[in-house]
């Protein structure tokens, strides 16, 4: 039996620093983050990437989720940085070393900013040139790590970019989040062909265990505002379509249904997709749920002005985290049950907490956990769990105020310190290990700590 994961998840431009080729720079130069804030050095992840992966493994973490930021790699259109690649070798190196798997991000939101101008994800030739920095990436690289996501959150992607306005390039272009999803799936069927194609020799600790290629999908429960409102109980009913089971169809090759009548327009389908299945497992991203509303009275960054709809993460009184999210346990457990129904292996590769004072992370985790030990328990095939955030880092639009880290980041020195929680989730993997992953004493072991 392979070894349970449990682990931590980053992003490159949320840690590394200095990521000045990628079109998130030049968006937060042009004012789009909250407080005009700029990513600037990050965490400085770039010059302390030993530091933080023995911080990993201090907490008896086996894996570690990564990405490869691909405007390192390529700061220009067919110009490789040696220097770059060189880094996430070493990186790789470290995880051996502290015996952190590797799971590797070829797409978390950022892209080239010489990509974003000639249309980024949404042009026609999008998918021909993200996978020759696939294929860049899997030659040099791939030997050494056994688990990919090509994209993560590919929805959230483009509902930020084209219809929310709260990633680059922040407008409302319908027509182009229908071509960005056709274009993301395109994409992704050829990364994960050109992965199991190009990597045939393996290398390293990881080396006999199966090459597994699949993506990270946000998950969010969706439920309407007004259970009597027929608008919004029939638009959380599209939403969950669009938003959650349009990609896991797609991966299963089923029909796709990337669109919206009246609101996105349905895109062609993508042909090499349909009938058969282009991922080995099904990351699941799930934080929070979300409420529908019909004619919103306050506009967000999640409410855009050309159409009456929005959508509230928190209702009043609910308990919820520094972002407004509400803490909702039971969601986990609902989202799993839906990606487990697409019969692939499940790997929960984000889940996480913006929690400042660290009041209410352990919580947090005791419940999710709790939720994942029954599922498992009843025989749904969970291989890994890693929690969001390793570090406190840069939350995109939101700036450095959301500390979602297992450490924390004092930012003026970039000091590590560990969060109280931090241990408590050691606490738990350690338990976890002494039943050997045998699922009933598995389940009697978090509750005994629970």
């Amino acid at each position: 039996m392979t070894s349970f994961l449990w682990g931590a998840a980053t992003s490159g431009h949320q840690i590394e620093g200095n990521n000045v080729h990628n079109d998130w720079w030049q968006w937060e130069a042009q004012g789009f983050v909250e407080g005009g804030v700029r990513s600037g050095i990050a965490t400085d992840h770039w010059k302390r990437f030993r530091e933080d992966l023995k911080l990993a493994s201090d907490l008896g973490l086996n894996s570690y989720r990564f990405s490869i930021e691909w405007s390192r790699i390529e700061p220009k259109e067919g110009t490789w940085n040696r220097e770059a690649l060189d880094w996430y070798r070493e990186l790789i190196n470290e995880c051996e070393k502290q015996k952190l798997l590797p799971m590797a991000t070829l797409h978390h939101f950022t892209i080239p900013q010489w990509f974003s101008e000639t249309g980024g994800f949404a042009a026609h030739d999008a998918k021909d040139k993200f996978t020759r920095f696939v294929k860049h990436i899997a030659g040099h690289l791939g030997s050494r790590i056994p688990l990919w996501c090509t994209l993560n959150e590919p929805m959230v992607y483009v509902v930020g970019a084209y219809l929310g306005k709260f990633l680059p390039p922040g407008r409302f272009l319908p027509k182009r989040a229908s071509a960005a999803c056709r274009n993301l799936l395109k994409a992704h069927v050829s990364a994960y062909e050109m992965i199991h194609r190009q990597i045939s020799k393996r290398e390293g600790p990881w080396k006999n265990r199966p090459l597994e290629v699949g993506i990270a999908h946000n998950l969010l429960d969706f439920h309407p505002d007004r259970p009597w409102h027929p608008i919004e109980a029939w638009t959380a009913r599209i939403f969950h379509r669009f938003f959650n089971l349009s990609w896991l169809d797609a991966l299963a090759g089923r029909k796709q249904h990337f669109g919206v009548l009246g609101i996105i327009p349905y895109p062609k389908q993508v042909k090499e997709a349909i009938g058969r299945v282009t991922a080995d497992f099904i990351g699941v991203n799930y934080y929070t749920k979300a409420y529908v509303q019909w004619h919103p009275l306050a506009k967000t960054e999640n409410s855009p002005s050309e159409i009456p709809l929005g959508l509230t993460f928190c209702r009043r009184k609910e308990p919820a985290s520094d972002l407004g999210w509400a803490i909702h346990p039971k969601g986990l457990a609902k989202m799993i049950r839906v990606a487990s129904a697409y019969k692939l292996p499940l790997y929960i590769t984000e889940n996480g907490i913006a929690d400042r004072k660290d009041h209410m992370r352990k919580d947090f985790l005791k419940k999710h956990l709790f939720e994942l030990a029954k599922l498992i328990h009843e025989g749904i095939d969970i291989r890994g769990y890693y929690y969001w955030s390793l570090l406190d880092n840069f939350e995109w639009i939101k700036g450095f105020w959301p500390r979602f880290g297992l450490y924390a980041v004092e930012y003026q020195s970039l000091d590590r310190t560990v969060r109280k929680s931090a241990l408590y989730y050691k606490q738990i993997i350690e338990a976890h290990r002494q039943n050997n992953l045998s699922l009933p004493p598995q389940l009697a072991c978090f509750k005994k700590i629970f």
